[in-house]
């Protein structure tokens, strides 16, 4: 078990619990060009006696790689004849607690959107021998944002989208989103010349590619601790993972289980149903990865439960329990949570003919309707999609919807209730069918070669080679027109072994993936 640890400097710090959060820096290395030394990030040492020792502790490693663009000085850049991407407006807060409509005392920034030309394109290729980093095909990058080298070579004759975002409000940086690449400086600074608007741009720092250390993921359990060292956490790029956010949730994870660690208590676990934290760690920790892994909607089987709209029902009475929540945010999701129940109440408790909610809410109306008795819940399903809001009702029957229309948070959660009202009845129809067949066993000398799938497909099954038709589905890559594929090669070649009458009725795709 863990008692602490060994500082560069000699030093040591006890502690019954530690958590690592290494990013690229264990055994990184950088590289421009033909060039690679040892180094975290730009700037910065890396981890080797870190990357030793997790060796020593016999823990399976591997080896990743990512990108970083060259940043480049927003004073030099055209942006007459670039396509703006303004903020929203309001802006979104992250937090339920922010009840600001957005930073107008300092207003905000506008993003551009260029793309690569003819000439980014026939410089690249043409210099991809001096390019060790995009030809290192024994460790793997980020599948979903790759390299521009790697764009270009996978998609030839093509222009890719290139996003120019400020770093900050006050900073002149501006961060290319969509070329991070490893070629000398020199040729960076020309491929930059090559795109539209950034003629005269200055590169301020070349972009780089950075190799690292990761620990197999499957090594920990779902509280991110370790199986083989109690006490020792690992969270982010170490397990594989890439993005900001992805990060953030481990290490918010990482952490609270450490500090349920160091007390006795039990860990704290979230799982898929409850947040796409549990999804990612869910993936992770029993699937493993072979490329940086990224969250995506797709990933959940139960995305459309999983909303923004709805995180503080989800799980802010979860992170009260442990400790994580403070008295006010309890106190404001609880009050939503009443708030919310007592205005479903009212809007299934009005009723009236279809008809004559038409007419007063100023719908059309048709022959085809019929007079049945309808819910102000379901006229909002069921119109929400030709504009009508609580405000529409509010307006008709101030009597009963004139103090929910005024709560916008109130009012707009209410209309997402009824919009997602149809689908979740239909998503739980989905998973409960999709469930009776998720046991169908896959042989284990199954030939995945000879599906009608994508190549990715084919790849994911075969590395992963998945025991079940279930377990197919939650595969990273597998859509679901995939798993119904493999359902009926299933089928088909067990046929002879199956009783009439007896053969299971095809899965409904899982909505994990989108097709």
């Amino acid at each position: 078990s863990v008692s602490g640890v060994y500082l560069g400097s000699g030093g040591v710090v006890r502690a019954r619990s530690v958590v690592i959060t290494t990013g690229t820096f264990l055994r990184g290395e950088i590289v421009m060009g033909l060039e690679t030394r040892p180094a975290g990030r730009r700037g910065d040492a890396p981890a080797i006696k870190l990357a030793q020792t997790l060796e020593r502790l016999d823990f399976r490693l591997g080896r990743l790689k990512t990108g970083t663009p060259p940043r480049l000085d927003g004073r030099t850049i055209d942006y007459s004849s670039l396509i703006e991407q303004p903020s929203d407006d309001p802006p979104t807060p992250f937090s339920f607690l922010n009840l600001l409509t957005g930073p107008k005392d300092v207003g905000r920034v506008l993003c551009h959107m260029t793309r690569t030309s003819e000439a980014t394109q026939r410089l690249v290729l043409d210099n991809m021998h001096l390019n060790s980093h995009a030809l290192q095909e024994e460790v793997n990058g980020p599948r979903y944002c790759p390299s521009l080298e790697s764009k270009l070579l996978r998609f030839k004759g093509r222009t890719h989208l290139v996003w120019l975002e400020p770093e900050g409000l006050l900073s002149d940086l501006v961060y290319p989103n969509g070329i991070s690449c490893t070629l000398p400086p020199d040729l960076q600074q020309q491929m930059v010349n090559s795109i539209p608007g950034l003629e005269h741009a200055k590169m301020v720092h070349p972009g780089y590619g950075v190799a690292y250390d990761h620990v197999d993921p499957r090594e920990l359990k779902p509280s991110l601790e370790t199986h083989k060292v109690a006490g020792l956490f690992l969270a982010g790029q170490i397990n594989g993972t890439t993005g900001y956010e992805e990060a953030a949730a481990q290490g918010i994870m990482a952490g609270i289980n450490a500090v349920l660690h160091t007390r006795g208590d039990a860990p704290f676990i979230i799982d898929r149903a409850s947040g796409y934290i549990g999804v990612l760690i869910d993936d992770l920790t029993t699937l493993g990865v072979s490329e940086p892994y990224r969250m995506f909607t797709s990933r959940a089987e139960y995305r459309l439960l999983l909303r923004p709209d709805n995180a503080d029902t989800r799980l802010t009475r979860k992170g009260y329990d442990i400790g994580c929540v403070s008295e006010e945010r309890m106190r404001l999701a609880a009050d939503m949570e009443v708030n919310i129940c007592k205005g479903l109440h009212v809007l299934k408790g009005v009723k009236l003919r279809h008809p004559v909610w038409k007419t007063k809410l100023g719908l059309p109306c048709s022959e085809k309707d019929r007079g049945d008795l309808k819910t102000a819940f379901e006229i909002l399903l069921a119109h929400h999609q030709a504009g009508l809001t609580m405000d529409s009702l509010a307006k008709v029957f101030p009597e009963h919807f004139s103090a929910l229309a005024q709560n916008k948070p109130l009012a707009r959660r209410l209309e997402i209730e009824a919009n997602y009202a149809v689908p979740l009845r239909n998503h739980d129809a989905l998973m409960e069918e999709y469930l009776r067949d998720e046991c169908l066993k896959i042989p284990d000398d199954m030939d995945y070669s000879k599906l009608k799938v994508s190549n990715e497909c084919k790849e994911k099954l075969a590395q992963s080679r998945p025991a079940t038709l279930a377990a197919a589905g939650r595969i990273n890559g597998v859509t679901p027109a995939a798993v119904v594929l493999l359902y009926r090669h299933l089928v088909k070649s067990s046929q002879a072994h199956t009783p009439p009458h007896t053969t299971p009725s095809p899965p409904t795709p899982s909505p994990t993936h989108s097709l």
